[in-house]
């Protein structure tokens, strides 16, 4: 799969979720788009097509302070990452209840091989689940990264339930990843797990059908290793996960 097939997936409608997610739970709604705040500050569904303000029409430091929610970083450094999260926290819109944050991916702009860093990927995207849907935006990097212009844009994907069964239980156990890798979901326990810090989005277990090794290591810390090896450390999710539609 290409990178361009990558970014592609995490946007595009192409398939039913349950084709995509590695549970075969029914969706608990048809379509999660992406909320915004009502006037008692509950996230409530965008009309399509709405208008958000960029980066640099909204004053810093207006949105919700993002440094604790549990974030994974597809294509960039730990650095980077955080300063995509810092400035997309000034747009997000107040009251939103984001749970997770997805950064990326970015893809190399000069083929593979480049470093996980915005001067040599200036382009990706940012996903945040809050409430009953996500926040999604688009990244731009210029000036050699030096300048981010962040844009609101449509969310598509739906809200899906654990499967299995509580409790969890310490210990390592068979995972298969559905055809959309880790963006199949990773449900353990009566709860889904999600990837946290560092994420090799370009390597094929990442994106495609994997088998591996799923380690719980408390109740709320685990590790998926698949058998071409990819690691990532994973924290529990609390409640439905919002999954994108693939392709």
């Amino acid at each position: 799969m290409s990178r361009a097939s990558i970014a592609l997936s995490l946007i595009a409608a192409a398939f039913a979720v349950g084709a995509c997610a590695t549970s075969t739970a029914s969706p608990s709604t048809a379509s999660a788009q992406a909320p915004t705040p009502a006037a008692n500050g509950t996230p409530t569904a965008a009309p399509s097509g709405s208008a958000a303000p960029s980066a640099a029409q909204t004053p810093a430091g207006s949105g919700p302070d993002l440094t604790s929610v549990p974030t994974a970083c597809i294509g960039l450094g730990a650095d980077d990452c955080r300063r995509v999260v810092a400035q997309v926290a000034t747009i997000v819109p107040p009251g939103s209840a984001v749970t997770y944050i997805q950064v990326g991916p970015f893809g190399c702009a000069a083929g593979e091989g480049c470093a996980p860093s915005l001067a040599e990927r200036p382009q990706g995207d940012i996903t945040l689940e809050a409430g009953v849907g996500a926040l999604s935006y688009h990244v731009t990097v210029s000036g050699g990264g030096a300048e981010l212009t962040i844009d609101r844009q449509d969310a598509f994907g739906v809200l899906v339930g654990p499967q299995s069964q509580p409790p969890v239980t310490a210990g390592a156990r068979p995972v298969a990843l559905g055809h959309c890798g880790l963006w199949s979901g990773i449900d353990a326990g009566g709860s889904w797990w999600d990837p946290v810090g560092a994420v090799d989005g370009e390597h094929p277990d990442a994106i495609n059908a994997a088998d591996g090794t799923l380690t719980i290591l408390d109740p709320d810390h685990a590790t998926f290793t698949s058998r071409g090896g990819l690691t990532v450390q994973l924290v529990r999710h609390a409640g439905d996960k919002y999954l994108p539609l693939c392709r």
